[in-house]
């Protein structure tokens, strides 16, 4: 009597092929297998960031580009090492703080003057031009105009980088915002800190290259689009701090999972994959894996 085909031994192991399917299975197998290829998913992702695929593409160059997160050469030298940036919602306003307009005097209680475009959120009524109510005097070698609000911050003037060419197109609180985070009143755009993770990279791929934190009194109005990563990958996105309770939530694990139970499974995880490993053909995917 012939012996039955061993059809959990690897397919070049086998010594019966009689009604096996493409790649040597048969179909139970084939679906069987099948449903364990979302797995390959991450593992391209892994071996993508690690330069995997480029190094193995026809014309590639020797070093390949930085993929994902990944930190990116600057074009120019710069001792930056991150970027903090306070959106302060709800403080004073810049025409009392460090943007001196004097023009808002001579319109005082006036509405815009025609030929200024806006765009008006909901068709919300409009409010009037009011000036500063404190004096600005200069601060510094540079002159730098700052409001009588901060006289202890004028004393440092020559430190401050202040830029006042900045405008929105809204007058609503919720779609300026919007816009001051990601240059467009329309939701969709990118966010400030998605662009500079995009274009300088992270170097610890393990964590988030780009954190929110918010008040404890709550957030803007506008909420998640502040800090979107719009049309870009969701990996250039904020990873939001929650200000009251567990600050990123599912990030501990069940209460009856100890680091003592947690170890004793990756370690039986690990045991089985080197088993596994030992028929694996290319040791890149094996690295890749670990």
């Amino acid at each position: 009597m012939k012996p039955l085909p061993n059809h959990s031994a690897p397919a070049s192991l086998r010594t019966d092929s009689r009604g096996l399917f493409p790649c040597g299975l048969t179909r139970r197998e084939f679906v069987w297998e099948m449903g364990g290829g979302f797995t390959g998913l991450a593992l391209a992702s892994l071996l993508g960031g690690d330069g995997f695929f480029m190094r193995h593409a026809r014309g590639a160059a020797n070093k390949p580009e930085a993929v994902g997160s990944t930190t990116r050469p600057s074009h120019y030298p710069s001792q930056v090492k991150s970027v903090i940036f306070l959106m302060m919602n709800g403080a004073p306003s810049q025409v009392d703080t460090f943007d001196y307009k004097p023009e808002l005097v001579k319109y005082a209680g006036k509405t815009l003057p025609d030929g200024k475009n806006y765009i008006n959120s909901g068709g919300r009524k409009v409010g009037y031009l009011t000036p500063n109510w404190r004096p600005f005097r200069p601060g510094g070698q540079s002159g730098l105009l700052i409001s009588d609000y901060f006289p202890n911050v004028r004393r440092h003037a020559d430190k401050l980088a202040v830029i006042n060419s900045c405008h929105a197109d809204s007058h609503a609180h919720g779609s300026a915002l919007v816009a001051m985070n990601t240059g467009s009143t329309f939701i969709g755009r990118p966010s400030l800190g998605s662009w500079c993770l995009y274009g300088l990279g992270t170097e610890n791929q393990s964590l988030p290259g780009y954190v929110v934190i918010m008040d404890n009194r709550g957030g803007p109005i506008s909420g998640q689009p502040n800090w979107s990563s719009g049309f870009m990958p969701s990996t250039y996105q904020g990873t939001l701090f929650r200000p009251i309770g567990v600050p990123i939530l599912d990030l501990k694990g069940p209460g009856h999972l100890d680091d003592v139970a947690q170890r004793r499974q990756l370690d039986l995880l690990k045991g089985r994959k080197q088993a596994r490993c030992l028929h694996t053909p290319c040791p890149c995917v094996s690295c890749g894996i670990w």
